[in-house]
């Protein structure tokens, strides 16, 4: 459990950024987050880390030695109206571990009830993803909704203002194959997971956000097939965690063994 205290700013050779470590018995917001961990779940082991410094630095610092990190969607100093403040997106970017994002709005019954919603788009970039979300269902109980959009107009050999006469039908069966794939693997490595797929031509933000209404977890990929390479988050991942009314998860590439316990 880390809290990090942005009321002063040390910086020398040992400790960039702005960053040193106080004691937690010391930090009445750690104290208490700490009291409530251990009222709802006693057999937790609790480790308490209160720093002084920058709270992005100090998270993006901690995932690197952490399997998930759990953050709010904004803090004291967010604006009532932003959704997911900036120390979550710098979280989200930046981390090197799966970063889960609970707003407040989230309904924390619905974790123990709801579907896991895995975005797919067929890329090898998605398999750590679909993989983190079998794994959270595997480990609650519930099920997996896997939502793959296709989005595909035809340009070439068609005049301007023509209809297109080809066979939609076709371009559907094709993106059926690519999550049927995609999800054969993990179905069978975790084969107690009921598993529903939807596969719908249209915006991937609108589907996955209608889908996941009432779910128990979203789960993202940085960015997905077409992605650049220097894009850190993707469009998608990005519109969906500021949007989305349940805990959004972002996995990235790099985090293919890294699913929770």
């Amino acid at each position: 459990m880390v809290h990090a205290q942005e009321t002063e700013v040390v910086l020398s050779d040992t400790q960039p950024l702005g960053t040193k470590e106080e004691p937690a018995s010391g930090d009445p917001i750690l104290t208490a987050a700490v009291d409530v961990v251990r009222t709802m779940a006693p057999e937790l082991q609790t480790t308490p880390h209160s720093v002084t410094g920058f709270a992005p630095t100090t998270l993006i610092a901690a995932s690197k030695f952490a399997g998930i990190l759990v953050t709010g969607s904004h803090g004291h100093s967010a604006i009532p109206d932003a959704l997911i403040g900036s120390v979550s997106q710098q979280v989200a970017i930046h981390s090197s571990c799966p970063v889960v994002v609970v707003r407040e709005t989230s309904n924390p019954d619905a974790a123990a009830s709801g579907d896991v919603v895995v975005g797919v788009d067929g890329s090898e970039a998605s398999e750590p993803t679909l993989g983190y979300g079998f794994a959270y269902a595997a480990s609650t109980g519930g099920s997996l909704i896997a939502v793959h959009t296709w989005w595909w107009e035809p340009l070439e050999g068609t005049s301007l203002g023509e209809p297109w006469m080809g066979d939609w039908t076709e371009i559907a069966s094709q993106e059926t194959t690519v999550v049927s794939e995609s999800l054969a693997g993990w179905s069978e490595e975790y084969p107690d997971v009921p598993v529903r797929s939807r596969i719908v031509r249209g915006d991937p933000v609108v589907k996955l956000l209608d889908q996941s209404r009432g779910a128990s977890l979203l789960v993202v990929g940085s960015r997905g097939r077409g992605g650049f390479i220097g894009l850190l988050l993707g469009s998608v991942s990005r519109r969906v965690l500021k949007r989305a009314t349940c805990p959004v998860a972002v996995v990235r590439s790099v985090d293919r063994d890294k699913h929770p316990a």
